[in-house]
C-alpha cells in the first residue's frame, strides 16, 4: 500500500479530525493508533528503537506542556499547592484543571507530530517532493536540495573529524573543532558550485515562462479568501454549515487552478503509481469516514468533540460516532499486514 494520493488523503483527514477533537479520550485513542501504525511501518530492525524514542519524546512534551500551563494559568477549583503571590508570573495557585488543560494541549501536539512521523515512514522523500504542483517545480527542487543538505553536511563533518583524529587531533575541546570549519565551508561551497553548474547545463528553468491568465489569478484570490472567511467563521464559533462549505469551495478552487497551471509544465514520469486493491479499499474507507464526520458536524452534536476542565474537572463526554472516527488511525494496519504477507 504505497499510493501517494491515498496516503495524503488519509493524512489530511486525520489531521482535520485531530484539530476538531479536543476531547482527551478521543485524542488518546488517536495517539495509540498512530503509535501502533508507526510501529508497523518502521523497519524491522528499528521497531524497538522507533517506539522507545517516540514514547520518550511524547512523555516529555506532555509533561512540559502540563508543567508550563500549570505554572502560568491559575484557573480552576481543585488547588494542589500555591506559590507566593509576590512571585512574578507564577505566583498563585497551581490547580489540577490547569495541569489537565496543559496535558490535553500536549497530547494534541504529540498526535500531530506522530502523524507527520507516520507519513514520513509510509512515503519516501521522492513521493513527498512529487506532491508539489508542477507549477511550483522550482520550489520542489529547492525542497529536494534542502532535504539532502543537512544529511550531507553531517556526513562531511564525520569524514573531516575522522581525518583530524588520524592526524592526532583529540577532538575533545571546543578549540579542537575549529579545524573542521574551514574544510567544511570550502567543501560546501564547492558542492554548491558543482550543483549550480550541473543544473544550468541541463537547462533548469532557462525557458521563458508564459504569462499567467488573469482569471487564474482572480480564482486563486477567491479560493484563498474563501478559506480565510471559513477560518473567521470557525474562530467565532459559527455553526459548521457556515465554514465547512467555504473550506471545501476554497480548496477545490485552489486545487483546479494549480492543476491548470501544472498542465502547462511538461514532465517525464518513468514510474506511474498504480492503485492497488488495498489502496482502493483504503480510499473508500477514508471517504466513508469523511462523510460520517461531515454529517456529524452538520446534523449531530459537535460539542462532544471538545472538552474543558474548567472551572472544575469532570469526566469527558463520550459518544459513539467520534469513537468510531478515531479508528481511522488503526485502519491502515490490517491492510499493511496483508501487503507484507
Amino acid at each position: 500500500m504505497k499510493n501517494t494520493a491515498v496516503w495524503i488523503f488519509w493524512f489530511l483527514t486525520t489531521l482535520v479530525l485531530i484539530f476538531f477533537m479536543q476531547n482527551p479520550i478521543y485524542l488518546i485513542i488517536f495517539l495509540l493508533g498512530l503509535i501502533s501504525l508507526g510501529y508497523h511501518l518502521s523497519e524491522k530492525d528499528e521497531k524497538s528503537t522507533w517506539l522507545k524514542k517516540n514514547l520518550q519524546f511524547l512523555a516529555t512534551i506532555i509533561f512540559v506542556s502540563a508543567f508550563i500551563n500549570g505554572l502560568f494559568t491559575h484557573s480552576g477549583k481543585t488547588v494542589l499547592f500555591s506559590f507566593p503571590d509576590s512571585w512574578m508570573l507564577i505566583g498563585g495557585s497551581v490547580t489540577l484543571e490547569s495541569l489537565t488543560y496543559g496535558a490535553i494541549n500536549g497530547i494534541t501536539i504529540c498526535a500531530i507530530f506522530l502523524l507527520f512521523r507516520v507519513l514520513n515512514c509510509a512515503l519516501s522523500v521522492k513521493q513527498l517532493t512529487r506532491l508539489i504542483p508542477r507549477a511550483l517545480y522550482p520550489i520542489g527542487m529547492i525542497i529536494s536540495i534542502s532535504l539532502t543538505f543537512f544529511p550531507s553536511i553531517q556526513r562531511r563533518i564525520c569524514e573531516i573529524k575522522e581525518a583530524q583524529m588520524i592526524r592526532g587531533n583529540p577532538m575533545k575541546k571546543i578549540r579542537d573543532w575549529l579545524p573542521i570549519l574551514i574544510p567544511l565551508l570550502v567543501s560546501s561551497l564547492e558542492n554548491g558550485i558543482i550543483l549550480s553548474e550541473s543544473m544550468t547545463s541541463r537547462g533548469f528553468y532557462t525557458r521563458k515562462t508564459k504569462n499567467t491568465p488573469i482569471f487564474l489569478i482572480i480564482g486563486l484570490i477567491i479560493g484563498t479568501f474563501s478559506i480565510f472567511s471559513g477560518w473567521i467563521f470557525l474562530i467565532y464559533d459559527y455553526p459548521a454549515y457556515y465554514y465547512l462549505p467555504l473550506f471545501i469551495l476554497g480548496g477545490i478552487i485552489i486545487f483546479f487552478i494549480l492543476r491548470a497551471l501544472s498542465i502547462q509544465i511538461e514532465t517525464t514520469k518513468y514510474h506511474q503509481e498504480k492503485l492497488s486493491k488495498n489502496d482502493f479499499l483504503f480510499l473508500v474507507f477514508n471517504l466513508t469516514f469523511v462523510f460520517i464526520f461531515s454529517s456529524f458536524m452538520i446534523f449531530g452534536n459537535p460539542t462532544s468533540l471538545s472538552y474543558s476542565p474548567f472551572p472544575a474537572i469532570s469526566f469527558p463526554k463520550i459518544e459513539f460516532i467520534p469513537i468510531f472516527l478515531t479508528l481511522l488511525t488503526y485502519l491502515p494496519i490490517p491492510l499493511i499486514t496483508y501487503d507484507h504477507h
